[in-house]
Order: C-alpha cells, then structure tokens, then sequence
C-alpha cells in the first residue's frame, strides 16, 4: 500500500474521472468518515444528482434540495422537470419509510428515476437498505450491471459489507475503507477485490482516525512483483475544513 496518486479510475493529477458512469462504495463503522467522503463526491458531480438517504439525516438537504415523497406508487416515473429552476442543476432527495410494506420497492422506484433519466448521479447512504445481500431488486440490478450505459455515477455507502449484496463491491471501479472493527467485513472487501487478507486486515487496522484505504479496480496490476503496487492506496483524514464544509453543505449549508 503506497501513499501515491496514479492513474486509473483517476487522471493524471488524481483527480476522479467521476462524471462518465462510475460505481464507487465507502465502507466504515458510524463516524468513520464514509459518509462524508460519499458526500464530497456527490457535491462534486457536475450534472443532476438524487440521493436516497435511509436514515434521513445524512444530507444533502435544503431550500435547494427538492424532496421526493411516497411510496412507490406515489414516487414520479419521470425526472420533475417542472421545479427546475432556471436551468441550473437539480438535486432530488428521498426519505424512505422504514415502516412500508413496499420499502424495498420504494428505493428501486428511486433507483429507476436515476436510471431512465441518465448523466446523473445517484448518492445511497446505507445501501444494505436498497441492495440487501441476496435480495437485489430489479432496478438496483440493472444499475449495478448498467450504469456506464446509463451514464449515472452511483456512490454506495454502507458501514457493513456483509449485509450488502455482493455485487457492490464486485462491481465497483473505487472502494474506499475507512475504520472497520469486525473481522468478516474486513474478509468481504479482501476476498472481493483479490488482496491478501491478512496484509488488508493489517492494512485497516493500521488507520488513523478518519483514514481511510482506497482501491482502484481500474488500476493496472504491477508488472512484476518488484514494482510498486498502486490499486490500494493508504489516504490520510481529509482536511478539518473539507470534512466540515461538506457536513455543512448536506444540512443545508451553502
């Protein structure tokens, strides 16, 4: 694990190449900083953005925001073209009822919105809620298989992968770890990308407060065992101010 930037999934000058159809998912305990690095990169797409946001505090929220309401019966088939506000990008959140004999049904109705209106991107805090371990729904399906075609960007955070399906991982382009205390969820990630597991384990267990590793599935392997090895990488916190200008942009801050 080196504390380089290399191309990949990122340019020249590390920068991801976030706007043309990516899967990137964020792992780590509460507080570990997932949710604010799922964030800085959802406010950091360009185009459109939807978020589905389980727990119902993690944001963005706002008078910019618009909120979707319902169930899936309810929820709109299309983009709301019609609270667009000159032009400008558009921001859409959904709450979803934990309490809904249709939960899962509601967040693939979301899924689906993302999808049929394509060059978006779709933030999912606690994704086990809307891509449960062997119970994917068809819309979550088809954008796990079919983003790039679609071109939406989805960003997938979670604190556990075990309850997530496997699919989430397996399918992403970039993963970023932050801290993780139980053992399988550790073996999930390492089993899943193909890196040894003790060295990942030692890799996590190494992190400071609000580090974090980051895989890039897109960077090429060393050509030989001499060679350095850049698709794992150990990243320090991201800065005070960058961590706290996101926490306050998705309550609502500018």
């Amino acid at each position: 694990m080196r504390e380089t930037l290399m191309a990949g999934t990122f340019d020249q000058r590390g920068q991801l190449v976030i706007g043309d159809g990516r899967i990137i998912s964020c792992f780590g305990k509460k507080r570990s900083g997932k949710s604010i690095m799922g964030t800085l990169l959802f406010r950091s797409y360009p185009g459109d953005r939807i978020v589905i946001d389980v727990a119902g505090d993690d944001g963005p929220m706002g008078p910019d925001v618009v909120d979707l309401k319902g169930t899936v019966v309810d929820l709109p088939r299309r983009w709301p073209e019609s609270k667009r506000k000159d032009k400008e990008r558009m921001t859409l959140r959904y709450v979803p009822d934990p309490g809904s004999p249709t939960r899962l049904e509601d967040v693939d109705a979301v899924v689906a919105l993302a999808l049929s209106h394509g060059d978006c991107a779709l933030l999912i805090h606690e994704v086990n809620y809307v891509a449960p371990s062997g119970r994917v729904p068809a819309h979550m399906s088809r954008l796990l298989h079919q983003n790039r075609h679609r071109n939406v960007t989805a960003i997938l955070c979670d604190p556990r992968p075990i309850t997530v399906d496997a699919l989430v991982l397996a399918q992403s382009d970039v993963v970023y770890v932050f801290e993780m205390n139980v053992v399988q969820d550790r073996e999930r990630i390492a089993q899943t990308i193909g890196w040894n597991t003790k060295d990942f384990a030692e890799g996590v267990t190494d992190l400071g407060p609000h580090e974090y590793l980051r895989y890039d599935a897109n960077q090429p392997k060393p050509a030989s065992d001499d060679d350095p090895d850049y698709r794992l990488v150990h990243f320090p916190a991201l800065p005070e101010d960058v961590a706290k200008q996101t926490y306050d942009w998705a309550h609502g801050g500018k």
